[in-house]
């Protein structure tokens, strides 16, 4: 089954109970990179932290398929249902099932091995690895009841073929809903690899030259995503003619695309 999840940035999932339960669990690094040809392995590293200082955490590992949606949301399901699965690729050392004492970290290696044969011609392939708490504490919700807490980290993981890296992103179209009042713009990923960026937005009011800097936001891609960005517009803008830019800063070379859009505020 497939579920849409809003999630933080490093994707750590709690059961909205925390009350007076004093337990936590912590994973880094919370995204992880792989670039291999088929038929190899490569090996990284992650770190899982118990970071309590009184209940031991058993802990169990496994896995299940994740993407974008086209509001950069994260769907996620079961594993190897996804085209773009690589969670069959998988191992972790040295086991998926261990306690870690309060205060306590422990290494795991994760193993990803395209097979020989390629499956299909994406770019891209991820999967998800979930570190799951098997051992329930108690806690007290905001009325006072007894509950059982329990934790849960995923870790995003990357898969590209060792081919000359492609980052590039390209704008769709610029527009300006007048019954939403936001500005709505769209692009889409046509590179070979994930790419991140930063937006920013910036008006000026045509009839005085005022200029209105808008909240930057961060953007996540896979390679043939279409990302839908809806621009927030402050209420105190008064109304006017406007310019909008939106300027789109990606890749380690900082390359940047900018849209322009001319509309009125009424």
């Amino acid at each position: 089954m497939k579920n849409i999840l809003f999630l933080i940035q490093c994707f750590i999932c709690f059961i909205p109970f925390l009350g007076k339960a004093q337990t936590g669990l912590g994973v880094t690094p919370p995204r992880n990179y792989f670039v291999a040809e088929s038929g190899d392995k490569l090996t990284k590293k992650v770190v899982v932290t118990n970071d309590s200082k009184t209940t031991p955490l058993i802990l169990s590992v496994s896995f299940g398929d994740w993407k974008y949606d086209e509001n950069g949301n994260n769907i996620t399901a079961d594993p190897n249902t996804l085209e773009n699965s690589c969670a069959s690729w998988i191992t972790v050392a040295p086991q998926s099932y261990f306690t870690l004492p309060p205060g306590e970290s422990k290494e795991l290696e994760i193993t990803v091995s395209p097979p020989y044969n390629k499956k299909d011609t994406l770019k891209v392939h991820t999967a998800m690895l979930y570190i799951t708490q098997t051992n329930p504490v108690d806690s007290y919700n905001e009325k006072g009841a007894l509950v059982k807490v329990s934790l849960r980290s995923g870790i995003k993981i990357y898969h590209r073929y060792p081919e000359t890296p492609n980052p590039s992103i390209d704008f769709i179209d610029f527009s300006w809903n007048k019954k939403t009042e936001k500005l709505e713009l769209e692009m889409i990923n046509n590179g070979n690899m994930w790419t991140d960026g930063t937006l920013s937005t910036e008006l000026v009011n045509q009839n005085n030259g005022n200029k209105v800097k808008l909240q930057d936001q961060v953007l996540y891609t896979l390679p043939g995503d279409k990302r839908k960005i809806k621009i927030e517009i402050p209420q105190n803008v008064p109304q006017g003619k406007y310019i909008a830019s939106s300027i789109f800063s990606y890749g380690n070379d900082d390359t940047v695309k900018m849209a322009e859009l001319n509309f009125n505020i009424e």
